[in-house]
């Protein structure tokens, strides 16, 4: 028995030390969850049916595996008045910019005849695809992805993206009202150009990717030739605690490798998350948040998630950023630089100028406005050389491509319902120029017009309720 005591005795300090450390543990928020989920738990089926099936015979037993189509337009014998000519557009906006090998520019972005942006379904919506040959000067229509043939489909979140051989891609998104339950009722679908030096370029067939958002952020492209791809579950915004921030890794021929999760996260709205490698090989990404931009890092190659709250500087504040880094290493940020803070209570917009002294925003009282590019040294954890691409009105969404002689193509749009605007702009400028503060390279340009249908008779008139 004494010694039956003594043992007790002695196990009670260790079992007490023991409990105390496991509930410390189960205190901590779970910052990390490795969650790698099978794919088509996610995605749905991809397969599709054979050729012969009557879902791939258009018009006849149409179903969410119906392929979509690119419409080719403003060709030589065109008739004129085709119903996606630039001059009945009211609304448009979200661009995408990508470039041949040898310098064709091709940009994409949603609008509509009808009405703004009316998530989640984007009836009567459709995406352009459009071309330049003289690095940007005039750009010329020349595809649309318009689902609303198939029972009143609509389209949003195009990308155009160069994959590890460098053929360009262009993703969108399709949704149908179907009367009857489809799992691809919402699908992504990727075409890849055949010819990118062709203005009016041969695609590949059309290729399932899910039923879920795959394409409102380029993918990240290992060195092995691996990609990931940025997923959002959108239908799940707003829903408390809900996981729905994922990504989507595939192998050098398109096969599904698995699907990786953020922790839930109530601040985040349309996640719009991008990932970089850094130089130690793990991966760092910003993703949208309610008062600013929030990050993320991996260091398993992108199969769990550490979630680090808000970043330090405030920029973009829930709205689209973008991340890329440069072949000198540096780390390119493009993005709204506004700061928002409340004073009796009420918002103030501003902005640290050159010399650090706060200035409120006059212009445009709006976190959308202000796009910049800015340079980072350390591999993203600063970035302390930026320059002001353009504060013309209400300016967002962001997309940029490098050229081979360092130019850096970015663009953007404005204005999405102001009147006279609707416009989509593109920058070329260089790593020196941002370094400068302003232009110093003899080729860079700013907000050359990419389009803008108040040019050509079009855009939102006086008395349109959209």
């Amino acid at each position: 028995m004494p010694n039956q005591v003594s043992f007790v005795r002695q196990a009670i300090p260790a079992l007490t030390a023991c409990c105390l450390i496991a509930s410390l543990l189960l205190s901590f928020p779970a910052a990390v969850r490795a969650q790698t989920v099978d794919p088509e738990s996610v995605l749905g089926d991809t397969t599709m049916p054979p050729a012969d099936d009557v879902s791939q015979n258009f018009p006849y037993g149409i179903t969410g595996k119906t392929p979509p189509s690119l419409t080719k337009v403003n060709y030589k014998g065109q008739k004129p008045y085709h119903k996606h000519r630039i001059n009945l557009r009211v609304f448009q906006g979200c661009p995408q910019v990508e470039i041949s090998e040898e310098g064709r520019l091709w940009a994409t972005w949603f609008g509509s005849n009808i009405q703004a942006e009316r998530a989640p379904v984007m009836k009567d919506q459709f995406s352009v695809i459009a071309t330049s040959a003289d690095d940007g000067k005039t750009w010329k229509e020349v595809f649309i992805f318009d689902p609303s043939e198939l029972l009143g489909g609509g389209a949003s979140d195009p990308i155009l993206w160069k994959d590890p051989k460098g053929n360009i891609r262009f993703c969108g998104r399709r949704n149908i009202e179907f009367q009857v339950k489809d799992e691809f009722a919402s699908s992504a679908w990727e075409f890849t150009m055949v010819d990118p030096e062709d203005e009016h370029t041969e695609w590949s067939k059309p290729r399932l990717l899910g039923n879920k958002l795959i394409s409102a952020m380029k993918p990240l492209i290992f060195p092995d030739g691996t990609i990931l791809r940025p997923m959002d579950d959108l239908k799940l915004v707003g829903k408390p605690d809900k996981v729905r921030i994922r990504f989507l890794k595939e192998d050098v021929d398109g096969k599904p490798l698995f699907v990786s999760e953020f922790p839930a996260d109530n601040d985040a709205v349309f996640a719009e998350q991008m990932p970089i490698i850094r130089k130690d090989g793990s991966l760092f990404t910003f993703y949208r948040a309610l008062k600013g931009q929030k990050f993320a890092e991996s260091f398993d190659g992108g199969k769990s998630w550490k979630l680090g709250g808000y970043f330090p500087m405030q920029f973009s504040v829930n709205t689209k950023c973008i991340l890329k880094t440069l072949p000198s290493g540096r780390v390119l940020l493009v993005a709204n630089d506004v700061q928002v803070k409340a004073e009796k209570g009420k918002d103030v917009y501003f902005y640290n100028d050159e010399n650090g002294k706060e200035q409120k925003l006059k212009k445009q009282v709006t976190s959308r406005t202000r796009m910049t590019a800015y340079l980072s040294d350390d591999d993203g954890k600063t970035f302390p050389h930026k320059m002001l691409l353009c504060d013309d009105g209400q300016i967002s969404y962001p997309s940029t491509t490098l050229g081979k002689d360092g130019a850096i193509y970015i663009v953007y749009d404005q204005g999405r319902g102001v009147i006279g605007q609707q416009a989509v702009f593109l920058s070329k400028i260089t790593e020196e120029d941002i370094l400068a503060g302003e232009i110093v390279n003899a080729k860079s340009f700013l907000n050359n017009t990419v389009s803008r249908p108040s040019d050509h008779g079009g855009g939102r008139r006086e008395g349109d309720r959209l």
